[in-house]
């Protein structure tokens, strides 16, 4: 392989009502469940993400009581991460690293699938996912992250490969440490944009969500990612827009 190439997996679908996400927002909202899969010409691979924990497809409050009262999941056994992987021919025990954008249940919860990946987060938000009162109302559950990995916790922006290819950039806000992943692509760099911006409209409004760590901190970091689309030509790709992720290659077919 000679080229740097990203591929979405879907690690199933989350619906709730839409003001679970975007305060004041009418109706309901079926989000997709995302994980990018990143082959490096070298042979590392990393995952942004690693989707729900196996326990949901008994129903999200199968593990999460308080979080079932606002979703429901559509997931399987071939909606996790590691399935999906192998679907690509990609071996989960064999997997370089794996990055999260958050700790949310959504973006962590398959990471035991993933045993011998060196996980890499930034170290305000695995100080987060530890503090007491906001695993009391489940924001976190370390039992789906704190499992023994190998962990390189960062502070601020971190080259992966150490080529400038794939650099984590901190998008704080949503959560204390939030963070984004830009790729740098043959065609054109890509920004994975995590929960900082769940679909376009959000950006192009910058509408926030009825919770989160800090909306100040939120709208300079969707501000910087604007920018990053406006004016540096990053395309960005969503955390959840189900009218994006339908126009995404799949089947294993990945952006080059």
């Amino acid at each position: 392989m000679s080229k740097l190439s990203l591929v979405p997996l879907e690690c199933g679908w989350l619906s709730t009502p839409t003001a679970s996400v975007i305060a004041d927002a009418p109706g309901n909202v079926r989000l997709p469940i995302p994980s990018w899969l990143v082959r490096h010409p070298s042979g590392q691979t990393l995952v942004f993400d690693t989707g729900m924990h196996p326990q949901v497809q008994d129903g999200v409050g199968a593990r999460y009581p308080l979080l079932a009262k606002a979703f429901t999941a559509e997931y399987s056994a071939n909606d996790e991460v590691s399935a999906r992987l192998e679907s690509v021919d990609v071996d989960p025990a064999e997997l370089t690293f794996a990055i999260f954008s958050h700790l949310h249940f959504d973006h962590c919860g398959g990471t035991e699938l993933l045993p011998n990946a060196r996980l890499i987060c930034q170290r305000a938000e695995w100080e987060s996912g530890h503090h007491p009162k906001l695993i009391e109302h489940e924001v976190y559950k370390p039992d789906d992250f704190d499992l023994g990995h190998d962990l390189l916790l960062i502070d601020g922006e971190h080259d992966v490969f150490g080529d400038g290819s794939v650099t984590c950039v901190p998008t704080p806000g949503h959560t204390a440490g939030h963070q984004s992943l830009r790729v740098e692509l043959d065609s054109g760099p890509v920004v994975l944009t995590g929960d900082c911006v769940y679909w376009e409209d959000v950006l192009d409004r910058m509408l926030l969500p009825p919770f989160g760590y800090n909306h100040d901190m939120q709208l300079e970091s969707m501000r910087r990612l604007k920018s990053m689309r406006d004016d540096e030509g990053c395309r960005l790709l969503y955390g959840h827009d189900d009218t994006q992720w339908a126009t995404l290659p799949h089947e294993g077919i990945g952006l080059t």
